[in-house]
């Protein structure tokens, strides 16, 4: 086949230029999944075939490093003939086609976790702030404009006006949040511009910013001798709810996701602790029944 006449040679290419025999084996391997269905010379190629190529793997249900690993064989391949061969004028592999990986999840925090970290946090502003994120769900920058007619203490909720998409939704407070905030607001000073409910200790009058919570929170985590983040503090609010039966969709609201994919990636990561628990529950279980 005509497609085989280029691949042989682009894998000798290949050795010349060093590149480990696995990848050289995988990129040849790539190669000709590629073209067995297509039955066209590599010149005859268009960006629309590499298109439908894509289709195809994802229909398959393959992870997206797979189908990003097989473009990057086709990018190098093609690379090959219009720059080492001249036999093509452009790469029909575009920058466009490769996929996005979604942005991984922070691993919630484990209990013993969250109480190391709280011991840590003991001015009484930095103890509601914090305290808030991990028992509502908020994000770091609706932290820093949260203002004090956005709660309504009889309903012990907060209204999110300016949330991500600018979409206003209602969130609520536990005992303990709502606690926090009341000996917060105890010692916040008449300074405070604007309203807001938390402030810039060195200069009060000034807004404390989201960039500035952020950094209270890694200073506690280092002095806790742990990892945990703002964004930590949201993903294990989500985690804890889910591992205590909450429903996605429920999760959805609570966290203003715009669509339910978006909180669907927590409950991965529950399910990620059902099999946990089944793995050490059944290593408890064998240990007393072995057949």
């Amino acid at each position: 086949m005509m497609e085989l006449v280029a691949i042989e040679p682009f894998c000798a290419y290949l050795r010349l230029r060093n590149y480990s025999p696995h990848t050289i084996e995988n990129y040849g391997r790539d190669l000709r999944l590629f073209f067995a269905p297509l039955a066209k010379a590599p010149r005859a190629v268009s960006w629309r075939d590499i298109e439908d190529f894509i289709q195809r793997q994802r229909q398959a249900y393959l992870a997206v490093a797979t189908i990003n690993r097989r473009l990057n064989a086709l990018k190098h391949f093609f690379e090959y003939l219009v720059m080492e061969e001249h036999s093509l004028a452009s790469n029909p592999v575009k920058p466009s086609h490769f996929l996005r990986r979604g942005r991984p999840l922070p691993k919630p925090l484990a209990q013993d976790h969250v109480r190391t970290l709280f011991a840590q946090i003991t001015h009484p502003m930095d103890h509601a702030l914090a305290l808030v994120m991990l028992r509502s769900g908020l994000r770091v920058g609706e932290v820093a404009r949260l203002r004090l007619d956005d709660i309504d203490w009889t309903q012990q909720s907060i209204r999110i006006e300016q949330g991500k998409g600018r979409k206003e939704r209602i969130v609520y407070l536990s005992a303990d949040a709502l606690a926090a905030l009341r000996t917060c607001l105890t010692t916040r000073p008449t300074v405070v511009p604007d309203g807001l409910v938390f402030w810039n200790q060195k200069r009060p009058h000034r807004p404390l910013s989201a960039k500035g919570i952020q950094k209270k929170i890694e200073r506690y985590a280092k002095a806790a001798g742990i990892k945990a983040s703002c964004h930590s503090l949201r993903h294990t609010f989500a985690s804890n709810l889910l591992e205590a039966g909450a429903e996605v969709i429920s999760i959805k609201e609570l966290l203003g996701h715009a669509s339910i994919q978006s909180s669907e990636r927590y409950a991965k990561l529950s399910k990620q602790r059902v099999k946990q628990v089944y793995q050490q529950t059944m290593r408890k279980v064998i240990a007393k029944t072995r057949v």
